[in-house]
């Protein structure tokens, strides 16, 4: 530490001795957002100049960013009042500051007209850049062949010529009449800034790991139903997997870095410094930038909340000094499913059942079709097909999707303030029939500099939706909570609904059996609508009392209401061959209503301090304070009626009182938080940050609410070593090394009332009857406290071949410790207890991930190809309850030294050809067409201890992902090609639609499992022989590996030239998408992405959009 302070001290002399050898003729200055005042006394302090000045006639109040080294006076004060009317006279040591117009010597200006040329570096005309006089609001666009006129314009001006993509110049005029340009592309990468935790940053200046992508037309032209969706193979490190393509429930599942904890292990939302946002319900069009933050040092300033990482959306503003600018948007897009069941129609179906029933010596007297049924059936089928039916109940029940966009925007500003207003619709209508969601969404964003120290800012966020649904996540899955209600129990031989009459069909032929299901009238007679509306206004003030200080406060609230109902309509099932109404009763005359109604709000009081000092000329310090409140509160209350007195009432009163349900809850939550962050560097190239949060959670008892989270990086530009330099020249442009460790905490798996005592209600036995009560329902552990996880990261940032070629390489090992679960105490308490969470276990999690980034162009062709891959793997360390093999938690498998949720299955070798077979085989009451199990232990029986871990493998993540991203334009003309994968996940399939043991039902499975089944005439089949009781077991069979490629966009648009557009328009871009195109895979199922259960056949989309963008 001393050795440090005296290399510190030494460096701070050696700078003011140089200044003081350059007083006499020689300025250097670092000075930001300096008044000219302060300036000028800067000037004076380190020299032997004074200045004069008149602050009625010169405005010295004006803030600068000003740098110079060993430069005369006379380049410091041209640089300090360029673009100013402001001239000046320099006599010996005194320099007196006044309007040009009086200096003397010098004549009031003569205006002229200055004209140009725009080309880039191959020397091709850009038209469309920005012209501009500095500083004012006088300027043009180039035309089609990159040239621009300005008129009036004076001798003493800048003008800036920007264009998106390029290096924003600035060019003095100075005489001059013909200023041509040649304007240099971005420098994408390690120059551009990013959103970090209250603030921004450069990103060559980041220790921390951070990815962040900017959102322009080729994301926001995607048929995206919400943000989150769009950043699929975008982003390393960032598991993006969509559950489901549900209207309307079709958001996904976000993942930083894999599992990093067996609760909740979603990443922080945060939009515009406001948490907990959703994040599927923002407009993508309002989205400026997106921003990752997966280690400790660039989460830890979010502490408590970050333990799973942050995910930082930047919304739109409006830009200072720039003409308002109207875009308007609007695309349709249509859909059909990713992959579909073959499901089969009515005859097929009930022919290859009975067939089936025959095959494996199956009563005649217990078939489900009686004899002559399906003859005389496929032969009137055509002609009546209303007592003879052939359905497909896939088709019935799906359609294709399409969805509606429109949005609509204006940005601007001034010198003093600026400002971005937008709208948006969306109207989707989704591939189940009568699944229908619409989305509006208001966005002002407005900033005001009431004085040049002070700004004031407002954000207005809003959104308004309505959902319409018949059934949500299984209405193909047996295993989902639909009570049987859904495809898979569709029936042969039932007419789904004859459009004259309004019937719904429920009796086979020949009335076989009267109770079977008709999955058309759920969808069509029970449907639940929803409305929710959401409001986020917030509110901010800055302030800057003396150079580099500034304080701010902002105030956020987050609003939300929901509300849906339930009121199915009353239909019967009808017999289409008796013309009479069967006994099956889908909803009868006492069908009722059920309403639910969701409200809260959230609360957000902050207050900073920035802090911003350059120490000599090669060090800068940079100090974060923040204090902040965070106050939650909901309310959920529900009630239903039986007996409505009729089908169009949907109002509560519109039941009658004789079955009554109601129920209602409530709860608040507080988070306070103290906030630190210091950064620091020095030469510009050795880079340090240190940042602490310590959080108070009313979660915890007094004496475990708060937990303080810290952490500390590093970072080393090594390629700006002298003794490096000359190794590197020529190839290597820029190299910097991150090393970070910190630590965060993590409280989403507590319950707001976790740690008191809870009351329910309960029955007491008093005085021979009973009489209900309230009751202690709940065990407290007062030890319990945060999750915490401790992070570490090493990063490699490189720039190749004049930063043509850039990569990004990271390697992380995450510790997550004191998990909390329910206590395995079920089984000793008594009295209806439920058991006490408690810090239980321990998880680690370590990973690489690379980003790499090539463009270039070659005349005027410009491409680009990004490759991202992540890996990583999760390990269970520690669990402080005894684990058996094979034991879960939360249906999860649970064992030390293996991932969560591994696969652990039965080994097979294949179906059972021969009695032979099943003699060689180990006991397992097996018979030719069976499955065969191994016994892996040798104790010569089939058990559980014979099932197999694979440590390699989870059931619902994958360990890898990837993403390649190629652009290319040209002319006009742009293309881009994503491509998005995944491996490292096996799951089971082995769900309802491959049900061998299909007894005597007559249930809707796919072809496949039915067409080529194992029997003694079909040895060759694939799948096991049918009604095998034991083939439905979890074995290798089943197992499927969840790994695939997807070419998850392609996208085609054209920018139409300015020389052809009328009507003042200064942008036009048509484009077409498709989503979802091609999927590779070995998955036997639907769809490998889906997260939750491989056995849900609601499919994914694929898309096709076309649409316009037009800007004014």
């Amino acid at each position: 530490m001393r050795l440090t302070l005296f290399l510190f001290f030494i460096s701070f002399i050696q700078v003011f001795a140089g200044s003081a050898y350059s007083q006499a003729t020689r300025i250097s200055l670092n000075l930001k957002n300096s008044t000219i005042k302060d300036v000028l006394y800067d000037i004076e302090s380190k020299s032997e100049y004074y200045f004069l000045f008149n602050s009625q006639l010169v405005n010295v109040d004006r803030r600068v960013d000003i740098e110079a080294s060993n430069e005369k006076i006379e380049q410091v004060l041209d640089r300090l009042f360029e673009g100013q009317d402001v001239g000046y006279t320099i006599m010996d040591r005194q320099i007196i500051i006044q309007p040009s117009s009086m200096v003397p010597g010098k004549s009031v200006q003569q205006n002229k007209t200055i004209s140009g040329k725009v080309t880039d570096s191959s020397e091709s005309p850009i038209p469309g850049v920005s012209v501009v006089v500095k500083n004012t609001t006088i300027g043009t666009i180039t035309d089609n062949n990159g040239k621009y006129t300005l008129p009036n314009i004076p001798d003493n001006v800048i003008l800036q010529f920007s264009f998106v993509g390029m290096r924003t110049q600035e060019i003095k005029v100075e005489g001059k009449f013909v200023i041509d340009v040649k304007m240099q592309e971005e420098s994408i990468g390690i120059e551009e800034v990013v959103a970090v935790g209250y603030g921004t940053i450069k990103k060559v200046n980041l220790t921390g790991a951070v990815s962040a992508i900017k959102i322009d037309d080729k994301i926001t032209s995607r048929s995206l139903p919400n943000v989150s969706s769009g950043l699929s193979g975008l982003i390393p490190g960032l598991t993006v997997s969509q559950n489901s393509g549900m209207a309307g429930k079709n958001d996904v599942s976000l993942l930083i870095r894999g599992l990093g904890t067996v609760n909740n292990a979603n990443p922080l939302i945060v939009v515009d410094g406001m948490p907990d946002v959703d994040i599927n319900r923002i407009n993508m069009n309002d989205v400026e930038s997106v921003s990752v933050l997966k280690d400790a040092a660039s989460s830890a300033i979010y502490g408590s909340r970050a333990a799973n990482g942050v995910i930082l959306i930047t919304t739109k503003t409006g830009k200072g000094m720039k003409k308002t600018t109207v875009t308007f948007s609007s695309s349709f897009t249509t859909g059909v499913p990713t992959s579909t069941l073959s499901f089969m129609t009515d005859y097929p179906r009930a022919l290859t059942l009975e067939q089936r029933a025959a095959a494996v010596g199956t009563l005649r007297s217990n078939w489900v079709y009686k004899d002559g049924t399906i003859d005389q059936w496929m032969a009137l089928g055509m002609i009546d097909p209303l007592r003879y039916p052939n359905t497909d109940w896939w088709d019935i029940t799906m359609r294709n999707s399409n969805v509606q966009n429109n949005n609509l925007s204006l940005t601007g500003g001034t010198e003093r303030s600026n400002f971005f207003i937008s709208i948006g619709s969306m109207d989707e209508k989704g591939l189940q029939i009568d699944n229908d969601y619409s989305r509006y969404n208001a966005r002002f964003n407005y900033d005001y500099k009431i004085r040049d120290n002070m700004n004031v800012g407002v954000r207005f966020s809003g959104n308004w939706s309505k959902f319409i649904w018949g059934m949500e996540d299984g209405f193909t899955d047996d295993t989902e909570n639909t009570g049987g209600f859904d495809i898979y129990t569709a029936v042969a031989g039932i007419t789904p609904y004859d459009p004259v009459t309004g019937y719904y069909g429920g009796i086979m032929a020949y009335n076989e059996n009267p109770q079977l299901f008709n999955p058309l009238v759920y969808f069509h007679q029970n449907l639940t609508h929803e409305s929710r509306q959401e409001v986020n206004p917030s509110f901010y003030l800055d302030w800057s009392p003396i150079k580099g200080l500034t304080a701010r406060i902002d105030y956020t609230l987050n609003y939300y209401n929901e509300f849906s109902y339930n009121a199915p309509t009353p239909t019967r099932a009808y017999n289409f061959q008796t013309n009479s109404y069967g006994s099956r009763v889908y909803f009868g005359d006492n069908a009722g209503i059920s309403n639910y109604t969701y409200t809260g709000y959230k609360t957000m009081l902050g207050g900073q301090l920035n802090y911003e000092k350059v120490i000599a000329r090669n060090h800068e310090l940079k100090a974060l304070f923040v204090y902040n409140e965070e106050y939650w509160y909901n309310r959920s209350q529900s009630a239903s009626r039986n007996d409505r007195l009729h089908p169009s009432l949907h109002e509560i009163n519109a039941a009658l009182t004789d079955v009554i349900s109601n129920g209602g809850s409530s709860n608040t939550e507080g988070l306070r938080s103290y906030i630190s962050r210091i950064n620091y560097t020095a030469y510009d190239k050795y880079l340090f940050e240190a940042s602490f949060r310590y959080d108070g959670s009313s979660k915890f008892l007094p004496g475990s609410q708060f937990g303080f989270f810290p952490s500390a990086s590093l970072g080393w530009k090594f390629t700006e070593e002298n003794f490096i330099k000359p190794l590197t020249q020529g190839w290597l442009n820029s190299g910097k090394l991150r090393i970070s460790y910190g630590g965060l905490g993590n409280n989403s798996g507590v319950g707001r009332y976790e740690q008191q005592e809870t009351l329910g209600t309960s029955n007491y036995m008093i005085g021979g009857g009973i009489t209900k009560g309230f009751v202690n329902k709940k065990m407290v552990n007062k030890d319990l406290s945060w999750e915490t996880t401790n992070v570490m990261n090493i990063g490699l940032d490189l720039a190749f071949l004049e930063s043509r070629l850039t990569a990004e390489v990271d390697y992380y090992d995450r510790l997550t410790t004191g998990m909390n679960r329910p206590s395995d105490l079920s089984m000793l308490l008594s009295g209806g207890y439920d058991a006490p969470r408690r810090n239980i276990g321990d998880l680690r999690n370590r990973g690489i991930e690379g980003n790499f980034t090539w463009r270039n162009k070659v005349g005027s062709f410009n491409y680009s190809v990004n490759l991202n891959v992540s890996y990583n793997r999760t390990v269970l360390e520690k669990w402080n309850e005894y684990l058996g093999r094979g034991a879960t938690s939360s249906s999860n498998y649970v064992f030390i030294d293996m991932p969560y949720n591994y696969v652990y299955t039965y080994v097979d070798k294949g179906i059972a050809q021969t009695w032979q077979d099943v003699y060689d085989a180990t006991p397992q009451n097996a018979q030719p067409g069976d499955i065969i199990r191994l016994d892996l232990n040798g104790d010569g029986r089939i058990s559980d201890e014979d099932r197999k871990a694979d440590p390699n493998h989870q059931r619902k993540l994958p360990t890898t992902n990837y993403g390649l991203n190629v652009n290319m334009s040209w002319k006009g003309l742009d293309l881009a090609v994503l491509f998005q994968g995944a491996a490292g996940r096996k799951e089971f399939w082995l769900t309802g639609f491959n049900n061998v043991d299909f007894g005597l039902n007559g249930f809707a499975p796919d072809w496949a499992h039915w067409d080529n089944p194992w029997s003694v005439e079909n040895r060759d089949g694939i799948w096991p022989r049918l009604r095998g009781n034991n083939n439905r077991t979890e074995t290798t069979f089943w197992l499927d590996d969840l790994s695939y490629l997807r070419l998850k966009n392609v996208q085609l648009g054209y920018t139409v030239p300015k020389s052809l557009m009328k009507l003042g328009l200064n942008n036009v871009r048509i484009y077409g998408s498709a989503e979802n195109l091609v999927t590779f895979t070995k998955f036997r199922g639907l769809d490998p992405e889906k997260v939750a259960h491989v056995s849900d056949a609601y499919p994914l989309v694929k898309s096709f959009t076309f649409g316009i963008i037009v800007g004014f």
